[in-house]
């Protein structure tokens, strides 16, 4: 199994690629490099960063910015590996809520999800571009665990 650790600015091309054959709209590189990365965490391998997962906290809430698995290392448990093990490093730093939004025809992400706790909250009609989708709101509070 892959190890998890904190991200580094070294990591960035590794990230780009994996945004790049992840996303119809990726993020530019710009995005990352200005990211605080102390809330960042990558998934690392013997070929190097297989994933990534990027956290933005605001007291005791956390919003998960962006997550990815590189698409040839699917299916393997990984990205369920990276977010759950990120999930407890961040509420043993005192988070007590998760947010993220995820395009609604991503039902893997969403099954993924739910897995680990997290719930409907809502809905940001047209949220995504390329194509236009909604985005699906989801919730986790610390003690649904």
């Amino acid at each position: 199994m892959p190890d998890i650790r904190l991200m580094r600015s070294s990591d960035i091309q590794d990230i780009l690629r994996i945004e790049q054959l992840s996303f119809s709209c990726p993020w530019p590189e710009e995005a990352f490099v200005s990211s605080a990365l102390t809330a960042s965490y990558v998934l690392v391998e013997a070929d190097g960063v297989v994933g990534y997962i990027m956290y933005h906290n605001v007291l005791d809430e956390s919003m998960i910015i962006n997550f990815a698995i590189d698409p040839a290392f699917r299916n393997r448990g990984w990205g369920s590996e990276l977010l759950g093990g990120t999930l407890q490093i961040m509420l043993e730093s005192g988070i007590k809520t998760f947010w993220l939004d995820v395009r609604e025809s991503n039902a893997t992400a969403r099954n993924l999800y739910q897995k680990y706790g997290f719930q409907l909250a809502g809905c940001r009609k047209n949220y995504y571009t390329q194509p236009d989708e909604d985005a699906v709101v989801m919730v986790k509070h610390a003690q649904q665990d």
